[in-house]
């Protein structure tokens, strides 16, 4: 949703074999009401389990027709809520040495792309990969929720972990759910934001960690990392090679200097987004970056770099204009991701 037209391309289609109430999966982390930290089993796996084990099994999520227990060992309970603990664990640092110098792995591991079938011309099919997403676990990913409109069809498969796009060697998990914000009501450009859930886990093998956390607090004024295979220029060609490029974070007053209210964005920018700019006018993001992340770095005692997402590419006027672009604010979104994830 780069292009202000694309507002008015209102295509309804049927997604509710996608679209589930809950997220949760057989051996999902997951956190019993007393707040310690387990997984989730099923009727059949936890008869397995020993008594006293079946004893600190509390908490229900129900998994498309299979109904969920999260069932416990630990006997301390968790200092942090589960979406934080969960990125900090994929965090502790290791070590990768290829001959006694440091690997250069792929920068961005979490990044990912979302693919739609296509027919070509002479009839045969293709995957033509239309929006971005940001991997915060091993099978889901945040993007934009105006991503699902691009088409009549929802995206089929998600290719994770920064890859060029035109590789054949790579893998394409196919998607098992879509699950837009409930309050999302297309074209508007407030709540645009969706989780994707792979059908199969997602290792990266680079020893860069594969997620990014999900960033919880308020956004300074300050430098951030904006990455896509979008155009490299307004009406430009897409890129089939990740591209990434430094923006500032800007107020919301200041963003609103920039846009006019009007039906999809009525209300104005407002808390629940996040504007960035490039103040040489020169960088941005563009069409086909949509769905991708806005990223911030932060180090913590005992772990690696953390990549925190803090905004969605959601929509901009033109690509590099000076314009600011406007991104969803991850912030605002932290504890309805957790629920739709875990809970």
């Amino acid at each position: 949703m780069r292009c202000l037209s694309e507002f008015f391309k209102i295509l309804i289609f049927v997604m509710d074999s996608l679209r589930l109430l809950d997220a949760c999966h057989d051996s999902q982390e997951c956190y019993t009401p007393q707040n310690f930290k387990g997984y989730y089993y099923t009727a059949e796996e936890m008869e397995k389990l020993s008594e006293r084990q079946k004893m600190k099994c509390a908490g229900y999520c129900q998994d498309k027709n299979v109904t969920l227990i999260c069932c416990t060992i630990r006997t301390l309970q968790e200092k942090y809520r589960l979406l934080y603990t969960s990125c900090l664990e994929a965090h502790l640092p290791f070590g990768f040495v290829t001959f006694g110098v440091v690997a250069k792995p792929n920068e961005f591991p979490y990044m990912a792309a979302l693919g739609w079938r296509i027919r070509n011309e002479d009839g045969t099919e293709s995957i033509a990969y239309k929006c971005g997403g940001t991997l915060i676990s091993s099978r889901y990913l945040l993007t934009a929720a105006h991503c699902f409109y691009h088409s009549s069809d929802p995206p089929v498969v998600v290719r994770p972990g920064g890859y060029d796009l035109n590789i054949t060697t790579v893998t394409d998990y196919e998607i098992d759910q879509i699950i837009e914000h409930p309050k999302y009501e297309y074209p508007s450009l407030y709540n645009d934001i969706a989780i994707v859930r792979m059908a199969k886990k997602y290792f990266s093998n680079t020893p860069i960690v594969g997620t990014a956390c999900v960033w919880y607090g308020p956004v300074d004024e300050q430098q951030v990392t904006a990455i896509g295979y979008g155009d490299t220029q307004f009406a430009g060609t897409s890129s089939p090679l990740l591209m990434k490029t430094f923006l500032s974070t800007i107020s919301n007053d200041e963003c609103n200097e920039h846009y006019e209210q009007d039906d999809v964005l009525n209300s104005g920018v407002i808390a629940t987004q996040l504007c960035a700019k490039d103040y040489e006018k020169l960088r941005d993001t563009c069409q086909g970056d949509s769905g991708g992340p806005l990223i911030m770095y932060d180090t913590l005692d005992g772990y690696e770099t953390i990549a925190y997402v803090v905004g969605i590419t959601s929509f901009g006027i033109g690509c590099g204009t000076g314009t600011p672009g406007i991104y969803t604010r991850i912030s605002e979104y932290f504890d309805w991701i957790e629920e739709t994830i875990f809970k």
